[in-house]
């Protein structure tokens, strides 16, 4: 099935990380997918925590190239944070280079009166993705980083500047509308056409929660 792209600036009304200029676009599928989770952590949450998380597979050769090890994870993630009580949501992408092993770009949606930092649930992605590839992870003291860095907190660009990853909505928020606005952009980033389409044939590209079906 042929892609659907948009270089336009926004997609329903939000803006999404497009250049036409540059002729840099959105897989429309993944966009109508990110649009879906934020209208039900609006519908179903108060406050909504929303934070992403890159993952990747260690440098060097490395065996998998199906998702099984990434269904795995994301399996046990999102049981870990319901334990939590987080009610967790998320959009989770493949992307892979021509030259490369896949990676993936990962959109979380948690219940904000439950957490309001990046750092304890980056941490637990750390442990459990280093659990599912079968690599050592030792716990270390405080707030530090363990395991192998194959989890990507997403709070520095490409050129190794800092920015903000996390960002709290509040319904009653006088600023929801624009605070969404600005998280649905960085979430566009997982809608990049950039390295998409080199997946092996009938490889799963898009992982995402189930959102309850609306009634009638």
């Amino acid at each position: 099935m042929k892609r659907k792209i948009t270089e336009e600036s926004t997609y329903e009304g939000f803006p999404i990380m497009t250049d036409k200029e540059k002729h840099y676009g959105c897989d429309i599928k993944i966009l109508k997918e990110l649009k879906k989770q934020f209208d039900y952590a609006k519908k179903s949450k108060a406050k909504t925590f929303s934070m992403r998380y890159d993952v990747r597979f260690p440098q060097g050769e490395y065996g998998y190239t199906d998702n099984e090890k990434i269904r795995e994870f994301q399996s046990a993630l999102m049981k870990a944070y319901k334990r939590e009580g987080l009610r967790p949501q998320y959009v989770l992408v493949r992307e892979q280079s021509r030259e490369k092993h896949q990676h993936y770009h990962g959109k979380l949606l948690l219940d904000g009166n439950k957490t309001q930092n990046i750092t304890k649930h980056i941490n637990t992605a750390e442990r459990l993705w280093n659990k599912a590839l079968g690599l050592k992870y030792e716990v270390l003291p405080g707030n530090q980083r363990a395991g192998h860095g194959l989890i990507d907190d997403c709070t520095h660009d490409r050129q190794g500047n800092p920015h903000e990853n996390g960002i709290m909505l509040r319904r009653d928020d006088p600023l929801f509308d624009e605070k969404q606005k600005e998280a649905f952009r960085r979430a566009s980033y997982l809608a990049k056409v950039n390295q998409k389409g080199n997946n092996p044939k009938g490889v799963r590209e898009i992982f995402s929660s189930r959102v309850p079906k609306e009634k009638d």
